[in-house]
């Protein structure tokens, strides 16, 4: 009988120390599947705000003296963000002769400068948001009369788009000191060239940058210099950034249209903490440099101004660019006014 009692603790007493185990390694199992959310990059693409029309606005037919609504869907799915004082525009251009009245149902974030445009701020993407945000514009239309001798009259909406954007990248380029290949050693990395093809989130894209390092024998230093490739990749007209609100609230004959507004970007760039020289210059006053598109493209030349000890060995270093600029697109819809029984 106690030789059974003896037994029976001792079963218990496994049991327990099975079932800590069993219970112990649950727990560890649970805590090493716990992954970290993983970073996206968001500075990929070549877009920065799309727009488009609702489904049926404006509706294909609308009859003399309607009210019809005309409502359009921006998103900035791009990499910057439009906060406080860059603000995106909208105007919507209709057929005067043939249109009685254009409301815009502002409210909300939007904003009304004058009867046709609103404004308002868009976040771009990011890891918190990886859609972007979007706003909905609407607009009240009342169709006019059509001619008396017809029997329906084809008419247009036009949204025109305009905003203030920036391009940015952030890359690692090699600063090598030792540009003839002389000193004894594997070097730790040689200058070359970066070719972007995916963009950083925006409509102007940076391309290519060209390194070059130039030596200066009498101050023992290098001079880092680099040809920054720049394009226009989206679908719309790069523009002079004070010159934004312009484009969408004056007529097309106004001189802020003329081609000194159109196809303009500035460029910014640091290397390390030292902001570099870019050229050529709108002005000689200038810290920022200028870039007139052509054929969509063009490239910007960025130097250092102090240069780099030489007798340093080659280094990774940090190259920030900014791209500066305004952009301009558009979209339309067509629809019929039809004639009513008089």
């Amino acid at each position: 009988m106690m030789l059974k009692s003896i037994l029976l603790i001792k079963n218990k007493k496994i049991f327990l120390i099975n079932l800590i185990l069993i219970l112990f390694i649950i727990g560890c199992g649970t805590i090493s599947t716990t992954k970290p959310a993983k970073e996206v990059d968001v500075r990929v693409g070549f877009n920065g705000l799309t727009t488009e029309f609702l489904k049926n606005t404006p509706p294909q037919k609308v009859f003399e003296d309607e009210v019809f609504p005309v409502i359009i869907k921006v998103r900035n799915i791009g990499a910057f963000s439009l906060e406080k004082d860059d603000k995106a525009i909208v105007a919507l251009g209709v057929e005067k002769d043939y249109t009685k009245d254009l409301k815009l149902l502002a409210g909300g974030k939007i904003e009304q400068t004058e009867e046709n445009t609103a404004n308002f701020n868009l976040e771009g993407r990011s890891n918190i948001n990886l859609k972007g945000e979007e706003e909905v514009i609407s607009y009240n239309i009342q169709a006019g009369k059509v001619d008396p001798q017809s029997e329906f009259h084809g008419s247009t909406v036009i949204a025109t788009l305009c905003y203030p954007y920036e391009t940015i990248l952030s890359s690692t380029v090699c600063i090598d000191t030792d540009v003839s290949n002389i000193r004894p050693g594997k070097k730790a990395c040689s200058a070359q060239d970066l070719v972007l093809n995916n963009g950083q989130g925006a409509p102007v894209a940076i391309t290519k940058i060209e390194s070059s390092m130039l030596p200066k024998a009498d101050e023992k230093k290098i001079v880092p210099q680099f040809l920054i490739f720049i394009e226009n990749k989206g679908s719309g007209t790069a523009v002079r950034k004070d010159a934004v609100k312009d484009f969408c609230t004056k007529s097309s004959n106004e001189s802020y249209q003329s081609s000194r507004n159109v196809n303009v970007i500035y460029v910014r760039a640091s290397l390390s903490n030292e902001e570099l020289e870019c050229t050529p210059k709108e002005k000689e006053s200038d810290k920022q440099g200028f870039a007139k598109l052509k054929d969509k493209k063009e490239l910007v030349r960025c130097t250092s101004k102090e240069g780099k000890d030489s007798s340093l060995e080659p280094y990774f270093a940090p190259l920030k660019i900014v791209l500066s600029y305004g952009y301009t697109q558009s979209i339309s819809a067509n629809y019929f006014i039809q004639k009513t029984a008089r």
